[in-house]
């Protein structure tokens, strides 16, 4: 552990119980498992934007799930693919449980319609999991890979509930095409009070994905991976910043500052704003995004009831000189409270 509230190393199945030693401790208040997110982004003949893939599960039930075809350009909302043929909310569910133990692996599923989110132990102390979507995977199938590093957030003021993010690089087939592409999953987890009341846990939520944040994960042409994990909550400059790439110590930091102009969100009347091009400045790293594509939340139409949140998605590179990687994921969200008068208070710079 270092002197931040936060940690970068490699993802265990240990991670993936659903009361992680890393979370066994007075700081994290003994925290069990609350929510959990899986994403995925690829391109697929004959479809001119990327697709997306996010799926939302409680521990015993799913939340939500949509397939899409991003907006063409930064500010336009996507395209459903798939809603009513995924998993929803009542959709009954197998909660998360261990299926065996050697190797070990836990899994959620529903039958009808069917869904699997499955995670194993690669038996060379990593994971990787399964997503299947639709009847024997005839939907999406995907083998999913995480990176060698995942950041592990314990609660602190910014963020109460503790917390992991890992970026992924997956393989599969999306109605029978193959696909390859990277994304992500993470999960929240609720300590003793927060599993104890559905009030405070909702409130430690809240807050906790009230913030502006970066998740950027690439392969570069030399076959390295890298990654990007950048999260601001209440004032630019301060936050939590990650940056890794094979081969290098990650860079570890809670200075983190965001050069960016939000604009509004010109499909919605409730003031959403959003950035669509950014350079983020993670300690001695300098991260560039140029937004190209935008959706409003994941599922299979824009999420308008979901006021002051909004998305954007395009390319990135590190340093002074461009590049493009052969496989890129890129995920900017500004979560729940993106208005004008906040953002600005957070140091940020607006237009009307």
């Amino acid at each position: 552990m270092n002197q931040y509230s936060f940690e970068v190393r490699k993802l265990t199945i240990d991670d993936l119980s659903l009361q992680p030693a890393c979370f066994q401790n007075s700081i994290d208040g003994d925290a069990a498992l609350g929510k959990m997110a899986h994403y995925a982004q690829f391109f697929v003949p004959g479809i001119a934007n990327p697709v997306y893939y996010f799926r939302n599960v409680n521990p015993d039930s799913q939340r939500w799930a949509g397939i899409s075809e991003f907006g063409g350009d930064p500010l336009a909302p996507q395209r459903g693919l798939h809603g009513d043929d995924l998993a929803q909310e009542k959709t009954w569910t197998i909660p998360y449980h261990l299926v065996r133990e050697f190797p070990r692996t836990y899994e959620i599923a529903s039958v009808n319609p069917f869904s699997l989110l499955r995670f194993t132990d690669d038996g060379n102390g990593g994971v990787f999991a399964e997503f299947k979507e639709g009847k024997d995977g005839c939907i999406l199938d995907l083998r999913v890979e995480p990176f060698p590093v995942a950041v592990i957030s314990h609660a602190n003021p910014d963020q109460p509930a503790p917390y992991f993010q890992v970026n992924t690089i997956f393989s599969g087939t999306y109605m029978g095409h193959p696909i390859k592409g990277m994304g992500g999953f993470d999960r929240t987890f609720l300590g003793n009070t927060g599993q104890k009341d559905k009030d405070t846990a909702e409130a430690m939520y809240s807050q906790t994905y009230q913030v502006c944040c970066a998740l950027y994960s690439g392969l570069r042409q030399d076959g390295r991976k890298e990654c990007v994990y950048a999260l601001i909550a209440n004032e630019n400059g301060k936050g939590m910043g990650m940056y890794y790439i094979d081969g290098e110590e990650p860079v570890i930091t809670d200075s983190v500052y965001l050069d960016a102009v939000f604009c509004r969100l010109p499909y919605v009347d409730d003031g959403t704003i959003v950035y669509t091009n950014a350079t983020w400045r993670i300690g001695p790293k300098t991260i560039h995004f140029t937004g190209q594509w935008g959706t409003k939340s994941f599922t299979a139409y824009p999420k308008l009831e979901k006021h002051g949140q909004s998305q954007c998605f395009g390319s990135w590179y590190e340093g002074d000189v461009p590049y493009r990687h052969v496989l890129e994921h890129t995920f900017n969200e500004n979560s729940g409270d993106a208005y004008p008068e906040r953002m600005r208070k957070m140091g940020f710079q607006v237009v009307d």
